[in-house]
């Protein structure tokens, strides 16, 4: 089954920073804190990333589903071109973020703290690219264990930099948080390259797919172009909602922060499952346009939804009865548990609720909806959680517990509209093929 193996991907992905933050859980809240507000703004920045390159997947399971296999290469190679040219832009723009940080009201140390983290971490935004780039064209061509392997062995080796970082070993002095930045750097410029350099030169039946040819042409790539600037702004959008929560975390204090940063990582481990299933999802979505087949891009979508309900539930039941292990596992710091054990409740629910409305999301794009998704997003994360984050937090004193609210009502409301819009599309049957080079 192909959402099997994506789901592995996806967690291993975001267990890279899993390993970051139980690593700085046992250095103290205050580095924890400055690795959560550091990292905040460069995770959304890698959301766009993988945003601006979901045409990739998209486009590749179609040329496959039409039988033009050959085409497949040009789109990845597209795809690795514009992930480094956006991702060092994006590098160079977050290096004065303690400035940011200190203009956005945050205490003095936080933000020079969180904003070290920041500049040093943003480099590893085009490596990260190349990797998405490589993972969702091999998911489109269905082999997506390659890229779990690989994301697997990295996490490996990030924990392996991060605690020596950290703490410090034989010559390396202790880094702290900046360290544990500078591993995810080194981490995933490891990443990034290798898998690169294994679709090019060692993929199977390599040449089936175009890989090794040079012939192109100045047309190509404008619906890849749509769909990644779409999806970009979407995951950007989304992505960003959550940053901005983190700052309003940030001034609920370093305790409020870090008690965000460790519910936030179990939200977001989790979330990966659906994560995955979005994308097998949508690979499936697209393989069954290329085909011409209508029924089976409408049972490819629900069928998706469906099984990520079902595993989120399961996961959400496991996580509530044993609440204190699996904070324990983030964190020893017993003033940060005391602060996130409240909040565990509505992480869950948030967690079962984002599911949903990203694989609804996914299924719409891999039926070629582009720019009504984001709509969505922007209306469901920036209208109404965030407003209604600084309502339940700031105004109401509900600290870290409001934020999930607010990311509660927010993603019911986007699963809500995107259910809606799929059956919509379902209903309209097979849109006209754009040409893909």
């Amino acid at each position: 089954m192909l959402a099997g193996p994506l789901i592995l991907s996806r967690v291993g992905l975001i267990a890279m920073t899993t390993t970051d933050v139980v690593v700085l859980g046992r250095a103290g809240a205050d580095e924890l804190a400055y690795y959560v507000l550091g990292y905040a703004i460069v995770d959304s920045l890698i959301a766009v990333m993988a945003g601006l390159q979901l045409g990739v997947p998209i486009l590749t399971a179609r040329t496959l589903g039409e039988g033009r296999a050959e085409q497949a290469a040009a789109i990845w190679r597209r795809g690795l071109i514009f992930a480094l040219i956006v991702g060092l832009l994006l590098a160079l723009i977050m290096q004065p973020a303690s400035q940011v940080f200190a203009a956005m009201g945050h205490e003095p140390t936080l933000a020079a703290g969180g904003g070290a983290v920041t500049s040093m971490i943003g480099f590893a935004i085009p490596f990260m690219g190349l990797y998405l780039v490589s993972a969702m064209f091999l998911e489109a061509l269905e082999r997506p264990i390659i890229g779990t392997i690989a994301v697997a062995i990295a996490t490996l080796v990030n924990f392996g930099f991060s605690v020596a970082l950290v703490f410090g070993v034989g010559p390396i002095p202790a880094l702290g948080a900046w360290g544990c930045a500078l591993a995810t750097v080194m981490t995933s410029f490891l990443l990034g390259v290798g898998l690169a350099l294994y679709v090019r030169f060692a993929l199977k039946d390599r040449a089936r797919y175009g890989l090794g040819r040079t012939v192109d042409s100045p047309m190509d790539g404008r619906e890849q172009r749509k769909l990644g600037f779409a999806a970009g702004a979407s995951y950007g959008l989304e992505a960003g909602s959550f940053t901005v929560l983190t700052m309003i975390a940030g001034l609920v204090g370093v305790l409020g922060l870090a008690s965000m940063g460790v519910l936030f990582q179990i939200l977001a481990l989790s979330f990966m499952v659906s994560f995955g299933i979005a994308g097998a999802t949508q690979v499936r979505v697209g393989n069954a346009w290329g085909r011409g087949d209508a029924h089976g891009m409408e049972v490819a979508g629900w069928v998706g939804f469906a099984l990520s309900l079902v595993l989120t539930l399961i996961i959400c039941a496991v996580v509530l009865a044993f609440p204190r292990f699996f904070l324990g596992l983030l964190t020893t710091d017993q003033a940060v548990l005391a602060a996130a054990l409240p909040g565990m409740i509505w992480m869950v629910a948030a967690l079962l609720a984002d599911g949903g409305q990203t694989v609804l999301n996914h299924a719409c794009r891999g039926r070629g909806d582009s720019w009504v998704p984001t709509s969505f997003h922007a209306v469901s994360y920036w209208l109404i959680m965030i407003p209604l984050g600084w309502l339940f937090a700031i105004t109401l004193d509900n600290g870290t517990i409001g934020l999930f609210q607010a990311i509660l009502v927010a993603s019911l409301f986007s699963m809500t509209v995107m259910a809606i819009r799929f059956i919509y599309l379902s209903r309209k049957g097979l849109p006209p093929l754009a040409p893909t080079v």
